[in-house]
């Protein structure tokens, strides 16, 4: 049977494509700081005229958008109906749920627009790679093992192109058969979780070949979820021989921005992007505090002034807003010695000597609890005294103290359900 085009599926499910093309190419050619300014007012007057859960949520109307109470995933969880317009019927909304990693996902609804809209910027982010959502994907994620999920997942995918492969084991066995699948299958990408496509990558790399060299249609990867540093980019780059994008977006907002190499260029045509500070005030250009987020065009759940919880600095150049630096969520802090806290992908760096050295360690993890830290590894073999000492190096060059430090070696690493996995975890 002919698969669909992805567009067409979009509209015989009631999502008006067209529209939303033209609204988008208006937005790309507008004015943008005068546009987004026109539109986060918009956005805001709609739901505090007609969302009742909005207009009692921030409790009067303002002239000073800085003044505007910020909205967060806990003010947003529970019964989604109960935060929408009464005017919008539910069942001509797209509903879906965030990834619930920490167990509690929040559900949220888009309008038909919105959803369309979310699409077409999807459809112009890929563009830039040399794509487009019709080519075939390998699609590196975690798979459930319920039936039911295993048959609406492969429906899903048939229609969108894309073949899933089970990140939930990485080990030498799992991966050769990913290969013999992505010679056979002609994928024109990959898109995936960060840290499972870095361990796949690292496996070329230490065979001294790439991915590209035996799945010759494969044109780019593209990575997404989880924090990539410039060494994860070059390892990458390196093991499968294929330009690396990344893609940073939530469930609930879509792409927020698209890097190749410097910085993300944010999705100015559907998203406001602010960045506060603990006091939720604005900071300026370049100093990193809590990203916030306001989607222009969703009538249904209200993302105005929204903190997904993550850490970013922004800058605003010639009219594009520029996402330099994403440092993960709030909740990945860590707690040194002294009280100083520190984001949790410092601790990528505290082992990176130790995975420059070793080609054996697959995957790791710090763990933080009450009696200190723990470093978590899959590996071949364990690590010997002088591998603890380089990352006892590393924990003195980039944190500056000293901190109490265990290593375990694990059959695996703890990971969410939807089969992500973190370089650290608090338990603090």
């Amino acid at each position: 049977m002919m698969k669909p085009k992805f567009s067409t599926v979009l509209k015989l499910s009631g999502f008006p494509v067209e529209e939303a093309k033209t609204l988008y190419k208006e937005a790309r050619e507008a004015d943008k700081p005068t546009w987004q300014n026109e539109k986060k007012w918009e956005i805001f007057k709609y739901h505090f005229q007609n969302n009742e859960f909005y207009k009692n949520f921030v409790g009067k109307e303002f002239v000073d958008w800085s003044e505007i109470p910020v909205i967060r995933r806990k003010d947003l969880k529970g019964d989604y109906l109960s935060k929408i317009p009464t005017e919008l019927n539910p069942k001509k909304l797209y509903i879906s749920s965030t990834s619930g990693s920490s167990g509690d996902p929040l559900f949220f609804a888009r309008d038909p627009l919105m959803h369309a809209l979310v699409w077409e910027n999807v459809k112009r982010c890929y563009q830039q790679a040399g794509i487009s959502l019709d080519d075939k994907q390998a699609r590196m994620f975690g798979m459930s093992k319920k039936i039911t999920d295993i048959i609406k997942n492969r429906l899903k995918d048939w229609l969108s192109s894309r073949y899933r492969f089970d990140v939930f084991d990485l080990s030498d066995q799992a991966l050769e058969k990913w290969i013999k699948i992505l010679i056979k299958g002609k994928f024109q990408y990959i898109y995936g979780y960060t840290n499972s496509l870095v361990v796949f990558a690292q496996y070329f790399t230490n065979r001294n070949y790439t991915l590209k060299s035996v799945a010759n249609s494969l044109k780019c990867c593209i990575i997404t979820s989880e924090v990539c540093t410039d060494k994860d980019a070059e390892t990458l780059r390196n093991g499968f021989g294929i330009p690396i994008y990344n893609e940073y977006g939530s469930s609930e907002l879509g792409i927020m921005g698209f890097k190749e190499r410097d910085f993300w260029a944010a999705s100015d045509e559907l998203l406001y992007l602010e960045v506060l500070d603990e006091n939720d005030n604005p900071l300026p250009d370049g100093e990193i505090g809590k990203l916030t987020c306001t989607a222009l065009f969703n009538k249904a759940t209200p993302f105005i002034r929204y903190q997904l919880g993550d850490l970013a600095a922004i800058r605003r150049n010639n009219g594009q807003t520029q996402i330099l630096e994403i440092m993960g969520s709030l909740n990945d802090l860590a707690i040194l010695p002294s009280g100083r806290k520190v984001p949790g992908i410092s601790f990528y760096f505290v082992a990176q000597d130790l995975i420059e050295a070793s080609h054996n360690l697959k995957e790791f993890l710090f763990r933080q609890t009450s009696e200190g830290f723990t470093f978590e590894y899959v590996s071949d073999k364990p690590i010997d005294d002088n591998d603890l000492k380089k990352i006892k190096k590393g924990v003195a060059l980039h944190l500056q103290e000293d901190i109490k430090l265990s290593a375990i070696k694990v059959d695996e690493l703890q990971r969410g359900k939807n089969g992500k996995f973190k370089h650290f975890i608090s338990e603090i």
